[in-house]
């Protein structure tokens, strides 16, 4: 690891894994809750669509952790929306026997 940061290396390694579980978050929040996304030429109507993202966003956080056991807590938004809020179906075609 390269850094111009002086600090102890326990505390280097702390910071960027800081950092990147943040990244994370931003990444988790832009492809699951659309929090990048402002089509409207408001700002106010930007910052509402965002506020409502991030409040979805902390309520599938609380909704994964009374939900799921440990080892599905590092399932992301989308597979926990396949698995568990999507309804699943098969769709059959049957022709008339002739």
């Amino acid at each position: 690891m390269v850094t111009n940061l002086s600090l102890p290396q326990k505390d280097i390694v702390r910071v960027y894994r800081k950092r990147a579980a943040i990244e994370d978050i931003i990444r988790e929040l832009k492809g699951g809750f659309a929090f990048g996304k402002t089509d409207s030429s408001s700002f106010f109507a930007n910052k509402a669509r965002m506020w409502i993202s991030v409040i979805a966003s902390n309520l599938m956080r609380l909704m994964k952790s009374i939900a799921l056991d440990d080892q599905q807590q590092s399932w992301t938004i989308n597979t926990f929306r396949d698995r568990l809020l999507k309804i699943g179906g098969r769709v059959l075609l049957s022709t008339p026997a002739r």
